[in-house]
């Protein structure tokens, strides 16, 4: 084991956790602590890598070795942190923060000398670097190679970072002939084309080049193969982005639909088009490139075959025909008339016949045509299409490898012809609508700037992983959400597992195959909330979300170490079922729903509440919206009450009538409760109190006569209307308190604030393992108590240690009352500096706090 942070963590490495599962492990006292001891040189190895950095380029990797092969491109080094100056807005088009928009020059961690330290440990081995990009930032680097773990893990932490429109890439140079970009975006890995980034050591200028042809990256990119074709004379060619060319648009359905489906499930990112018409492939207009074509028909049928054909060597014609005597089909690949990086630049126009590789398709007939046609679908299930012809296919080298950039969400990525892969990992934007502030007065960072500028530090994790094959080969997918979804430690006593007769190992739901299919989500059946339903849920049903993740066909198994999984149904997305199935089987990328039957032992009395059925505050605030809160509270406010107006004015002896509204959103049954107005001292309300029946969808207005007393100084009085739905067969969000508040002004008061400051949150500075409490008080000049609700805001990556994320108060009238919020860094945090704000909402009125720092020393 790992120890280390005075004795405060342990680390070691879980082997073979099951799926959604646990493994027990015991601890027992040591020896002695044995953590991270300083080792000689720059370079740590593993059973998978072995990695060297070089002091003298910012602590650069200038090789890492996997399976004896050198991943950094010659004259390179990786994990180089490179910033970029951008225009604030596009110069002619206007765009802001949505679009990058680098301008030329590039500053790069790799041109200045950076310390260097090596470790050694019970685990593993690891290289700290710490560097300095001019003024621009301050940076700590560690890459670690644990034993028995096949990837380069590495963290970015990026301090004093003080610039305004800079982009921060991080880059590493690993080509692989061949290969082309992949990428998973949501539910499914895709080809893209190659990234137009640079012109020799500068940026492009958008304002000359607009397109960038960066992408997202939902959990890892890299370099690899989508589908590929191989030619009878040896030649590989990956595909990545197709256009499918038709012989007319009238028969692009019929006739390329489901080779275009089956190019999709292989990863490839393909469209359809007409032999008469424009061709893809113009960054004017088209928002990617095309990288190949197919094209489906020959010269008879599809102009576009013929204007190929023509223009290239006859020997391709030739074969053609040579192929439709013999066998009645054809399969023909002709090259592109020059290789992809020569024609892949700034501002590419690629519609010219010649400028890409294409497969012919072809029949002697139309029949034999769509049997050609059917048969490439077929061949494509494996990603591989093979064409066997006499013509050279003149393909570049390719080799058949992948090497991948696995991240835990960062903005975008892109890799360029020369094999660079490059990931976002930070923007600082002035352009609108970075630093609006609507809310009076204006917040800002601690110190000054607009919170888009990210003046704070930032913790960036990822790993580079690589392997023989491609991404399916080397289970990137896999190896993906293992890295973006990290063990859960927790402490347990009892038995020998996490609780009562469990074993030291097991799974709560086995998914198989593993390596293909994961488990997006494991719920209970229905979605009544969301439908307004006061159903209660069936505590035996389930649904489970299913997703394929290699583009292949399969069959799943689910099983379970402590429960019995039956009555499988087939579901749509919004868990109605359709058919009862005795087997799950998925084709490729398919995100399937599937409800189940789950029979498990009851849990034990006094087990912990999986999640909460209230929010923090009580009551619940009906017009919610005004307190910048997001989506509706939790339930999803299924009865409502409002009062109309929301200002009133009044004098001392007088009677003002109020509209109050109430409102059911429950679509299936009727909801039964009550109304009950709380009005300031002396005041009083007619009626004080309303019951009510509403029916699905209904709604009831009623007019309230609030009498003001004639001794009623001047001031601000809120008049609160609270509704409370009854009935113990009704979800407990549901149960929640719902309130509307009208404020009254007596005499002068109207400018008068509702609420404010009375004393703003300090700077907080701790050591990690130490907790402190920012504390904020708020005042009140209305004449009655008042409810309100405070949000915490820290940037990501403090959420789990500053909170709770919201609290909730009684106002006292008039008064103030103090919110606290702990502020804990673990014993593992690093060091860093970050922010922390508190908004307030009460009765419809807005409150920031300004943002002080928080610094972990």
């Amino acid at each position: 084991a790992h120890v280390e942070h005075g004795g405060r963590s342990v680390s070691w490495l879980a082997r073979d956790v099951p799926s959604l599962g646990w493994r027990a492990y015991r601890l027992v006292a040591g020896e002695a602590a044995s953590g991270w001891a300083p080792l000689r040189g720059s370079a740590i190895a593993n059973e998978h890598y072995r990695l060297a950095v070089d002091a003298e380029r910012g602590g650069t990797v200038a090789s890492l070795i996997a399976d004896g092969r050198e991943l950094i491109g010659e004259g390179r080094v990786g994990n180089e942190l490179a910033v970029y100056e951008e225009y604030p807005s596009h110069p002619s088009q206007g765009e802001g923060p949505w679009h990058l928009l680098p301008k030329g020059p590039v500053v790069c961690s790799s041109a200045t000398r950076a310390r260097v330290r090596a470790y050694r440990g019970p685990l593993g081995e690891r290289v700290v670097v710490h560097g300095r990009i001019g003024t621009l930032l301050r940076y700590t680097q560690t890459l670690t190679l644990w034993r028995g773990v096949a990837r380069v893990d590495c963290r970015t932490t990026i301090d004093e970072f003080t610039s305004a429109d800079r982009l921060v890439r991080l880059r590493w140079p690993c080509p692989v002939p061949g290969a082309m970009p992949v990428s998973e975006v949501g539910d499914a890995v895709v080809g893209r084309g190659f990234a137009l980034l640079h012109d020799g050591d500068r940026a492009l200028d958008t304002a000359r080049h607009p397109w960038t042809l960066d992408n997202p990256a939902y959990g890892w990119f890299g370099l690899s193969s989508a589908a590929r074709v191989r030619i009878s004379d040896g030649g590989l060619r990956c595909l990545s982005v197709a256009e499918v060319v038709s012989p007319a648009e009238t028969t692009s359905g019929p006739l390329a639909r489901e080779l275009l489906v089956a190019l999709v499930r292989a990863g490839v990112t393909a469209t359809c088009s007409a032999a008469d018409g424009p061709r893809y492939g113009h960054l004017e207009v088209d928002s990617n490139l095309p990288d190949v074509r197919v094209a489906l028909g020959g010269p008879r049928r599809n102009a576009f075959t013929a204007a190929v054909l023509a223009d290239a060597d006859p020997a391709y014609a030739d074969e053609l025909r040579r192929q439709l005597a013999a066998t009645g089909r054809a399969r023909l690949w002709v090259p592109a008339r020059a290789p992809l990086a020569a024609v892949w630049l700034p501002d590419a126009d690629l519609r010219d016949a010649r400028a890409l590789p294409v497969l012919v398709v072809d029949g002697r007939d139309e029949r034999e045509l769509r049997a050609a046609i059917a048969a490439l679908v077929d061949d494509l299930g494996d990603a591989e299409i093979t064409v066997t012809q006499q013509s050279p296919s003149r393909t570049e080298d390719f080799d058949d490898y992948t090497v991948a950039l696995l991240n835990r969400g960062v903005p975008s990525f892109a890799v360029d012809t020369a094999g660079t892969l490059h990931t976002a990992l930070l923007r600082s934007c002035t352009g609108w609508p970075s630093g609006i502030w609507i809310d009076d007065p204006r917040r800002s960072a601690p110190d000054g700037s607009n919170f888009q500028l990210q003046h704070w530090t930032h913790h960036f994790d990822y790993a580079l992983v690589s392997g023989p094959g491609d991404w399916r080969r080397a289970e990137i997918p896999a190896r993906s959400a293992q890295f973006g979804n990290p063990l859960l430690a927790v402490a347990a006593g009892g038995g020998a597992g996490t609780g009562p007769g469990l074993p030291p190992a097991g799974s709560l739901l086995r998914v198989q195959p593993a390596e293909s299919v994961q488990l997006a989500a494991l719920k209970a059946a229905g979605n009544p909330l969301a439908s307004g339903s006061a159903a209660r849920p069936d505590p035996t049903a389930v649904a489970l979300r299913l997703v394929e993740t290699a583009g292949a066909g399969t069959r799943v198994a689910v099983d379970s170490d402590v429960a019995t999984v039956s009555d499988l149904h087939a579901a749509d997305l919004l868990e109605k079922p359709s058919r009862q199935v005795n087997s799950i089987d998925l084709h490729g990328y398919q995100v399937a729903t599937v409800l189940a039957r789950l029979h498990a032992p009851a849990a034990p009395a006094g087990a912990a509440a999986l999640a909460p059925h209230a929010e923090a505050a009580q009551p619940l605030y009906a017009r919610y919206w005004l307190h910048n809160r997001g989506p509706a509270p939790l339930g999803g406010l299924p009865a409502v009450a409002h009062l109309h107006p929301a200002r009133a004015s009044a004098d001392p002896d007088s009677r003002v009538t109020l509209r109050l509204s109430a409102a059911s959103d429950c679509t299936d049954a009727t909801l039964a409760g009550a109304v009950l107005l709380r009005c300031p001292d002396g005041w009083s309300a007619d009626p004080a109190e309303l019951p009510l029946r509403l029916c699905a969808g209904q709604h009831l207005q009623a007019d309230i006569a609030v009498s003001v007393p004639a001794r009623a100084a001047p001031g601000l009085y809120p008049v609160r209307a609270e509704l409370r739905l009854s009935g113990e067969h009704l979800p407990a969000s549901w149960r929640q308190g719902v309130e509307d508040v009208c404020v009254v002004a007596v005499g002068d008061a109207e400018r008068a604030p509702l609420i404010y400051l009375a004393d703003e949150p300090a700077e907080v500075t701790l050591k990690p393992g130490e907790a402190v409490d920012l504390t904020v008080a708020v005042g009140s000049h209305a004449r009655a108590e008042l409810a309100l609700e405070a949000h915490l805001i820290s940037p990501w990556g403090t959420w789990d240690w500053m909170g709770p994320a919201a609290v909730g108060a009684v106002l006292p009238a008039p008064g103030a009352v103090d919110l606290g919020f702990r502020l804990a860094p673990p014993a593992w945090l690093d060091p860093g500096q970050w922010w922390a704000l508190v908004r307030i909402g009460c009765a419809g009125e807005l409150l920031y706090s300004p943002a002080v720092r928080v610094t972990v020393t």
